[in-house]
């Protein structure tokens, strides 16, 4: 059981979008709403995202750049917190909280898919 978890979230890390689309279908059969699964979905790949990110950067670079992202997404968080206060002078951590990782779920997917195509066209090249 333990072999089929690890490989699962294996799979999850290396094609996040099989993470969107799993638990995409899964919360359309629980919550029977596409919206609220689209935003499970959504909440639960972004985590994927960001290690698929990270690996990625390591296959193509052959370096770790994990304390830079961890410092982005602390910055960023940062940056969100204190426009949502400029914006409506009160900070309530949940709505800031829905932005930064909603933000940072189309960040990384972008991020992902752009490094996913770079390292193809790369090793592509370093293989002519």
């Amino acid at each position: 059981m333990s072999g089929f978890v690890s490989g699962l979230f294996a799979t999850f890390v290396t094609v996040p979008i099989a993470a969107f689309m799993v638990v995409y279908m899964l919360g359309r059969k629980v919550l029977k709403r596409k919206k609220k699964s689209f935003h499970l979905a959504m909440n639960v790949s972004t985590v994927f995202f960001i290690l698929g990110v990270h690996f990625l950067i390591m296959a193509i670079w052959n370096t770790s750049y994990l304390w830079m992202i961890i410092i982005f997404l602390l910055l960023l968080k940062v940056l969100f917190m204190i426009g949502y206060w400029r914006k409506k002078q009160d900070v309530r951590l949940a709505p800031v909280f829905r932005l930064f990782w909603r933000f940072n779920f189309l960040f990384f997917s972008f991020a992902y898919f752009s490094l996913l195509i770079y390292g193809l066209i790369m090793r592509t090249i370093e293989n002519l």
